[in-house]
């Protein structure tokens, strides 16, 4: 084995390394990482040109660590959790009293929420400004990275939240019952039953906000459990993610609609003016969550401790989204 110097190693060949030795598959690692599967290959590729060493034996069930990775397994383990005390180091000695906290939120998900925020952090005298983000491409990496200090986000899926319990805090706020459907004043399906079989027969526009670009719209995750043919809507230069106000272009004058489980679409539907929105009746509600999980409401953070500022803020905006009224029913 060639000498060793800290110039040779990356955290994330490290990182990959530690990883397929717990779960022996460089797909399922590629997956839990949200990276690239041909990138996993190159870091290990790394690993074993930095280690002399194959590393790994391609077996039947999987990659096998040999006897070198089976003593290297716990120093990487440690370089790992060594760099997650740094990280964590870095977010406690923020001065967030002189600091913007960034908070991650889609205009979706609640009515009025920076006017709400603003008053809780007046009437509570805390010295604390903030910024409000609601575009991310992977709200997990973004607060693993620094860039966002506290996301509300929704996800469905809970085995996904797993793969970041290490390094996050995943507070489960507000379990999302409703399902809204939202389609132009004059669509066709208006007139007809309201299901996911009619549904599925028109053009869907994804707008759920979702966590990670691994994370799949309840609707489509159902269509394709029971092979339903379920046909998106051909959108061009539209994010993931969209806003509010990105539903009127999407969906007027056209055949498109969209699933949502928010309730600021139906509360505020007066500012979407030539479009319908309208809560699907209970029957096919549990129809569509037989299978799988309601989506939920999250706060996220990183571990560490926090400053008393820092933790007043989490809590006013926990309260403010529990408060926001996601529970109650609407008639259609």
């Amino acid at each position: 084995m060639r000498n060793i110097t800290i110039d040779n190693l990356d955290m994330l060949s490290i990182n990959i390394l530690v990883n397929l030795y717990e779960e022996h598959s460089a797909t399922f690692v590629a997956k839990k990482m949200n990276i690239p599967a041909p990138k996993v290959s190159r870091c290990l590729q790394n690993a074993r040109v930095i280690f002399n060493n194959p590393l790994f034996i391609r077996k039947k069930h999987g990659l096998i660590p040999n006897e070198f990775t089976q003593q290297l397994y716990p120093i990487a383990k440690e370089l790992l959790q060594c760099s997650d005390h740094l990280q964590q180091l870095s977010v406690c000695a923020k001065d967030l009293s002189n600091s913007e906290i960034n908070i991650y939120a889609s205009d979706m998900l609640v009515q009025h929420l920076p006017q709400q925020l603003s008053s809780a952090i007046n009437q509570s005298d805390l010295p604390i400004s903030y910024k409000l983000h609601t575009q991310s491409i992977n709200v997990f990496n973004d607060i693993n990275n620094g860039v966002t200090d506290i996301a509300i986000l929704t996800e469905s899926n809970p085995q996904l939240l797993q793969f970041y319990a290490n390094n996050l805090d995943i507070v489960p706020l507000q379990k999302l019952n409703h399902i809204y459907l939202v389609c132009d004043l004059h669509h066709p399906i208006l007139k007809q039953e309201l299901d996911i079989d009619t549904i599925a027969s028109y053009p869907y526009v994804k707008a759920y906000n979702l966590a990670t670009p691994t994370s799949v719209d309840p609707f489509i995750f159902y269509c394709q459990q029971h092979h339903i043919r379920c046909r998106l809507a051909n959108i061009d230069n539209v994010d993931d993610s969209p806003s509010f106000h990105d539903l009127y272009p999407l969906l007027a004058d056209s055949e498109n609609l969209a699933l949502l489980p928010y309730s600021k679409i139906y509360e505020q539907s007066n500012l979407l003016p030539g479009l319908h929105v309208c809560c699907l009746s209970e029957m096919e509600t549990n129809r569509l969550y037989l299978s799988q999980s309601h989506p939920t409401l999250y706060l996220v953070r990183a571990k560490g401790n926090h400053s008393g500022n820092f933790d007043r803020l989490t809590e006013a905006l926990s309260q403010i989204v529990t408060k926001s009224g996601h529970l109650y029913h609407h008639n259609q």
